[in-house]
C-alpha cells in the first residue's frame, strides 16, 4: 500500500501547479496527513475555514489525485473541530419550510460572482469565508462581517455569496440590499402604517440577507432597534446574514453595543489593498471581460498608477480604451502615460509618507514614532499618525500596527478612538490634523 505522506506529497504537487502561491500557503501548507486505510485518506486541519474551503472547492481534485496515485478509489476525510464531513446535502428545518419557493432577488450584479473575483494575499481569507457561506448558507460563519476600504471588493464578495447560495440551493430567497435602502423602506413603512408587512417580509421570507454598508446604521436609534430584532429572528432560524462595512465592528461609531456584539458572533474578516501582483491579475481579468489585451508594460504601469481601489483600476482601463478609440490608435505605453497622467494621485498616500510628514511636523525621527517610548512628546504624535493612517489609507489595523514597529492592532484602535474624541473637544488638535492632512495631500499632487 502506498505511503500516506508520499500520496499527500503528490497531491501537494498537483495543488501547487493549479493554484497560486497565496492560496497554497494558506490552505494546503497547513494540512497534516494522518492515515490511509480501507480506501479512506484522513487529513487534519486546525481551522474550520480551511476545512470548508478544501471540501467545497478542492475535494474532487484531491480525491482524483489520491486515487490516481494509489490505483484505487479513495475517499478524503477531513478532521477538524467544529467541522462535519457529511453535512453537504443537509437542509435545516427552517430552510425546509421554504423549499417550495423559487424567488431570487434580481438586484444582484451578474458580474459579481466568485469566478470573476481575483484572489490575492489581501483578500484570500475574506474570499474563503464568503465561499463557505455561499455553499452552506446559515451554517458556515453566520453572520459574516466583511470590512475594508472603498473599492476593494466587499460588495463583489457579498453578491457572489448570493449567486452561489441560489445556485446550490435554488429554493432559498436571497436578498441583497444597501443599508440606506433598508432605512428608506423602514421610513416608508412607518408613514404608510405597514410596519407589520415590512417586518414579515424581512423576518419570514428572506433566507439569505446581504446588507451593504451597515455603518449607515450609525446614529439611527429606531432603525437599529428594527434591525436588531430582524437580525435575531433570522439568526435564530438559521438564516444567513452577511454585512459589509468600511470599518471593523469595534470601530463603528453611534451603534449600540448589543448590535456590535452580534456583528461579531460569526466571523469578521477584512479586505486590504491589493498588492502589485493581485492588481496586475485584476487588470488582466478586466481586460478579458472587455475582450481586450494590453502589453505587460502597460499593465504594470496601470498597476503602479492605481493602487488602492479596484473600481478605479476598472475606471482607468475604461478611460484608456475610450481615449484609444477616439485617437483611432492601438493602446501603447506612451498613450497610457498621456491619458492617465492626472488620474488619481491619492494612491500615493502611504503609511511611510504619513509617518514622515508627522515626524517632520513635530521634529521627530520616524524611528521615534515606531519605538515603544511613551513620553507625551512622542506618544501624541504617534497617535495622530495612527489616526491619519487609518483615515487616509485603506490599510487594516494590523497593517498599520506593523508599520509602527510591530505593535498590536488594539494599540491603533485605542489611538484612533482617543484622537477622534479629542479632536471634538480640542481646537489645537483639530488644527494639527488639518495641517497634517494638507501637508500629506499636497505632497502627492
Amino acid at each position: 500500500m502506498a505511503d500516506c505522506q508520499v500520496l499527500w506529497n503528490n497531491v501537494l504537487d498537483v495543488m501547487k501547479a493549479s493554484t497560486n502561491e497565496a492560496i497554497f500557503q494558506s490552505f494546503f501548507s497547513v494540512v497534516h496527513p494522518l492515515s490511509f486505510n480501507a480506501n479512506k485518506f484522513v487529513i487534519k486541519v486546525d481551522s474550520p475555514l480551511v476545512a470548508d474551503w478544501i471540501k467545497q472547492k478542492y475535494i474532487s481534485v484531491i480525491e482524483n489525485s489520491l486515487s490516481n496515485s494509489a490505483g484505487t478509489n479513495i475517499q478524503l476525510i477531513i478532521q477538524c473541530d467544529g467541522f462535519e464531513n457529511d453535512s453537504e446535502n443537509e437542509i435545516s428545518a427552517s430552510q425546509a419550510k421554504v423549499k417550495n419557493k423559487k424567488t431570487f432577488s434580481s438586484n444582484l450584479n451578474p458580474n459579481f460572482t466568485f469566478n470573476n473575483f481575483i484572489i490575492g494575499n489581501s483578500n484570500q481569507m475574506a474570499h474563503a469565508a464568503s465561499y463557505a457561506c455561499g455553499q452552506n448558507p446559515g451554517r458556515s460563519y453566520n453572520p459574516l462581517f466583511i470590512y475594508g476600504g472603498v473599492g476593494l471588493g466587499k460588495t463583489h464578495l457579498m453578491q457572489a455569496i448570493g449567486h452561489a447560495a441560489h445556485e446550490k440551493h435554488n429554493e432559498l430567497n436571497v436578498l441583497y440590499i444597501s443599508c440606506e435602502l433598508f432605512l428608506n423602506q423602514y421610513i416608508e413603512a412607518i408613514q404608510n402604517r405597514t410596519l407589520a408587512k415590512f417586518r414579515d417580509y424581512y423576518r419570514s421570507n428572506v433566507d439569505v440577507l446581504l446588507v451593504d454598508d451597515i455603518q449607515f446604521l450609525s446614529g439611527k436609534v429606531r432603525m437599529q432597534e428594527e434591525f436588531f430584532h430582524t437580525f435575531n429572528t433570522l439568526h435564530n432560524e438559521g438564516k444567513q446574514i452577511v454585512m459589509t462595512s468600511d470599518k471593523s465592528p469595534q470601530e463603528l461609531k453611534g451603534i449600540e453595543n448589543r448590535l456590535v456584539n452580534r456583528f461579531e458572533w460569526g466571523m469578521v474578516v477584512d479586505i486590504q489593498s491589493p498588492d502589485f501582483e493581485t492588481r496586475v491579475a485584476i487588470i488582466h481579468k478586466k481586460l478579458e471581460q472587455f475582450g481586450q489585451q494590453f502589453d505587460d508594460d502597460i499593465c504594470y504601469y496601470l498597476a503602479n498608477k492605481v493602487r488602492n481601489d479596484v473600481r478605479k483600476i476598472e475606471g482607468a482601463i475604461i478611460k484608456l480604451l475610450g481615449f484609444a478609440s477616439i485617437q483611432n490608435e492601438p493602446v501603447n505605453l506612451e498613450m497610457a502615460k498621456e491619458c492617465l497622467k492626472n488620474y488619481v494621485s491619492t494612491h500615493a498616500v502611504t503609511l511611510d509618507l504619513i509617518q514622515k510628514s508627522v515626524g517632520e511636523f513635530f521634529d521627530l525621527r520616524i524611528n521615534d514614532l515606531r519605538s515603544s517610548r511613551r513620553p507625551k512628546a512622542i506618544s501624541h504624535p504617534r497617535q495622530l499618525a495612527m489616526y491619519l493612517c487609518r483615515n487616509m489609507t485603506n490599510c487594516s489595523l494590523t497593517e498599520i500596527a506593523q508599520s509602527f514597529g510591530g505593535k498590536d492592532h488594539t494599540t491603533v484602535l485605542y489611538a484612533c478612538r482617543k484622537i477622534e474624541d479629542q479632536k471634538n473637544k480640542d481646537e489645537i488638535i483639530r488644527q494639527q490634523l488639518a495641517t497634517l492632512e494638507k501637508n500629506i495631500t499636497g505632497s502627492v499632487q
